[in-house]
């Protein structure tokens, strides 16, 4: 019973998203180097560990249940448990694309700010991705560092994600015809605040359906007791009375 209780705190302490990032920061401080493996085998090393969360929690309810139900509940709980850790598991990718499309109106403000000051374009990506967080300041430094190089404008742009495909057409197109780039940039952060606009929307309706459905469960179970149950009732008792 003691073992089962250990390893069932164990695997509860394991399965916690935030110790599973704590976990992941101490690895990376504590690491004397770059990791060995690459980054195709990350996806592997994942499944191997939420696996392993989920037979030790499955193994600790097998053993305090004991017998064969403790055997169903082991399988049970091993599988259920993969499955949510898996659907746990954050998206780094959205997360990422998520970060770009709420920092891109900002990006082109200040890109045609500097551009509108006289700045090449090399200059303003470089100036812009100094001052913008995250991933879309990467993006844009290793773009200026393309153009720096002598890269052509849409090569510069080639290995960029969708989330920037406006912001890459608008500076590929003012590279190869000198169109104006500012009067596009600053649509194009008006385009992209309007959508975001009208995500934020869409997701605020979503969450008042999903906060009002639990109401409507506990409603509904009284409903049907105190409304319908007696109106059957009285039917049934007048008809077969």
């Amino acid at each position: 019973m003691t073992a089962a209780l250990l390893l069932l705190a164990v695997a509860v302490a394991l399965w916690v998203p935030g110790s599973a990032v704590a976990g992941e920061r101490v690895r990376r401080v504590t690491a004397p180097g770059p990791p060995a493996t690459g980054a195709g085998e990350a996806p592997a090393a994942g499944t191997r560990r939420r696996w392993l969360l989920a037979g030790t929690a499955g193994l600790a309810t097998g053993l305090l249940l004991g017998g064969g139900v403790g055997a169903c509940a082991a399988v049970v709980v091993t599988g259920v448990g993969e499955r949510l850790l898996r659907t746990a598991t954050p998206d780094r990718d959205a997360e990422e694309r998520a970060v770009l499309l709420r920092e891109l109106p900002v990006a082109c403000e200040l890109l045609a700010a500097c551009l509108g000051a006289g700045l090449p374009l090399a200059g303003a990506l470089a100036a812009v991705a100094g001052v913008v967080p995250g991933p879309l300041g990467r993006r844009l430094h290793g773009v200026a560092a393309l153009h720096r190089m002598g890269a052509a404008p849409r090569r510069a742009w080639a290995d960029q994600p969708a989330e920037l495909g406006g912001l890459a057409r608008v500076l590929v197109r003012s590279g190869e015809s000198g169109a104006a780039a500012v009067p596009a940039l600053h649509a194009l952060a008006g385009e992209t605040r309007s959508a975001a606009r009208t995500q934020a929307q869409a997701a605020v309706q979503r969450a008042g359906v999903w906060v009002l459905a639990p109401l409507g469960l506990c409603f509904l179970p009284a409903f049907v007791c105190l409304g319908v149950v007696p109106l059957v009732l009285g039917i049934a008792g007048d008809v077969f009375g």
